[in-house]
């Protein structure tokens, strides 16, 4: 069952005023108690109490406003493929949420940090970072479902609500409004707000049900679920060995251990369709990293694609690659396979990084191993 969220918005007001104000007349009520004090009171309510003063309309002006920002900070990725390909999926799980009066889209920006994120009014975000470390097609789907799910949960605005509450009564709203100023202390502090929702997620509550959400939604979509355990696993580990992490894991109190539990409990409860088998599609989604840029811009590093012989496995496959199976744990972790004794499938695709200053890179006579012709419409950044 999802953790309630309870009083969003109007609810609030027809809750307090028994329905009889307007949500205008509401707030000018709440400025006559006093900005900070208000503030205060915001900022102390938990996460299962939190409610917004911010219209839908308004979350919609916030993620337009926001947008061109985040695209000017951590840059669009130029494959227009790939991009289509994100918005396909999203729109696939989006079909199945809950109703929302936004229109969403789904953007690649061009980050090497593992992370996907939202913003009010339907902005999904995912890293290309994100894209490298996912490993098929139902990892992705139940990615932005979680992001889907805060964004039709107000996840958000409930969070700027408590975060900046008194600005956000007194400055705030002002400058949301057609028109409003953008270079306000009202606009800059939602913003500033917005970027540490980013980093740092929106808090125990709302991201288990987020969880719950997306994991439910993209099952509805025809996606097998256990990509987000599996994502979870992988993601726990890589955590452990680096301290890097995505926001929907470092932002909540349980345990990922826990969560995956949890995840686990909700997928014996979920049935697919009657005669509808689940998707993975993990051989189609490594096929469409085939190129894109790995780690920090300038380091010249890429994605392969290669396609697995009968009888390999990911320890055979690195002493070809570079000659010792010392490197076979990494390639294995990059894949999301446990067991590297494991034999892979004829034609089973596998990321492998090509770097350029590698004193060991990948060799000519591997490309035997590729598959996959370039497609002439995707560009590189």
């Amino acid at each position: 069952m999802p953790l309630p969220v309870i009083g969003r918005g109007a609810n609030v007001t027809s809750c307090l005023c028994g329905g009889a104000l307007s949500r205008r007349s509401f707030l000018r009520g709440v400025l006559l108690l006093g900005g900070t004090i208000v503030g205060g009171l915001l900022r102390g309510l938990g996460p299962a109490w939190a409610f917004s003063v911010i219209s839908e309309a308004q979350e919609e002006e916030i993620g337009k406003r926001a947008h061109p920002q985040i695209l000017e900070k951590f840059g669009y990725y130029k494959d227009a493929s790939l991009q289509a390909y994100v918005s396909q999926v999203g729109q696939r799980v989006l079909r199945q949420a809950e109703s929302s009066p936004f229109t969403f889209q789904f953007t690649i920006v061009d980050h090497p940090m593992i992370n996907a994120f939202a913003v009010p009014g339907g902005y999904v975000y995912i890293t290309r970072g994100m894209m490298a470390e996912l490993n098929n097609e139902a990892e992705l789907a139940s990615i932005l479902g979680h992001e889907i799910a805060h964004v039709t949960s107000h996840h958000s605005a409930e969070q700027l609500t408590r975060a900046i509450g008194a600005q956000v009564l007194t400055l705030g709203l002002a400058v949301l409004s057609p028109g409003g100023r953008e270079n306000t202390p009202g606009w800059l502090a939602l913003s500033n707000e917005l970027f540490t929702q980013i980093l740092l997620g929106y808090g125990r509550e709302a991201e288990l049900e987020s969880d719950e959400k997306g994991l439910r939604w993209a099952v509805k979509a025809g996606y097998d679920p256990q990509g987000m355990v599996s994502f979870m696993r992988t993601l726990e580990v890589r955590y452990r060995l680096s301290g890097i992490g995505y926001h929907a894991l470092r932002a909540t109190h349980p345990h990922t251990l826990e969560r995956m539990d949890r995840a686990r409990v909700m997928i014996g409860i979920l049935t697919p369709q009657p005669g509808r088998a689940l998707e993975v599609n993990a051989d189609d989604y490594k096929a469409r990293l085939e190129g894109m840029a790995y780690g920090e811009p300038g380091e010249g590093k890429r994605i392969r694609i290669l396609a697995a012989q009968e009888g390999e496995n990911v320890k055979g496959v690195a002493r070809k690659l570079w000659g010792t199976e010392n490197r076979a744990w990494d390639l294995a972790l990059l894949n999301g396979i446990r067991d590297e004794d494991r034999p892979l499938r004829s034609g089973e695709k596998l990321k492998v990084i090509y770097d350029p200053f590698d004193e060991s890179p990948l060799r000519p006579e591997l490309d035997i191993h590729l598959r996959l012709p370039k497609d002439p419409s995707r560009t590189t950044p």
